[in-house]
């Protein structure tokens, strides 16, 4: 990952440690890519906070940390199996979570938004539904 890039992440995104580590460590690694191209394929929307959002991050992280050790040894084939096995198995979950914390926090904060016009907690949250919660590089 270039420096620039890397920069514009750290001022868009510098309170997001868990973006800037996953930019920093794995950016250059053709791993990251094979991820996103997996997401792509199983969930389009996989970074909009409506599906794992902000925290795909975290859900990505996971994934290369566990498996660092044996993917320099892997082809890219056995790599994709494995990736898509471990999506497989965490999205469900992980997404779960996720929404569980957003529509809390949303929550909170339309009852504390004096400004909005919605008229129930659903119209609120569909308000911030489609919110890209992962930049994608």
């Amino acid at each position: 990952m270039n420096n620039e890039l890397l920069e514009r992440l750290k001022t868009e995104y510098g309170e997001e440690d868990d973006v800037i580590q996953l930019y920093e460590e794995w950016g250059e690694t053709p791993y990251l890519q094979e991820i996103f191209q997996i997401l792509d394929r199983q969930n389009s929307d996989w970074t909009l906070e409506r599906e794992l959002g902000s925290w795909a991050a975290e859900f990505i992280l996971d994934i290369l940390q566990e498996h660092e050790e044996e993917l320099e040894n892997l082809s890219v084939e056995d790599r994709g199996k494995l990736f898509e096995e471990e999506i497989d198995e965490r999205y469900a979950d992980f997404k779960s979570c996720h929404q569980f914390a957003r529509v809390n926090n949303l929550s909170i904060q339309f009852e504390e938004d004096e400004d909005t016009d919605c008229q129930d907690l659903d119209e609120y949250i569909a308000e911030d539904g489609e919110e890209i919660g992962f930049p994608r590089y």
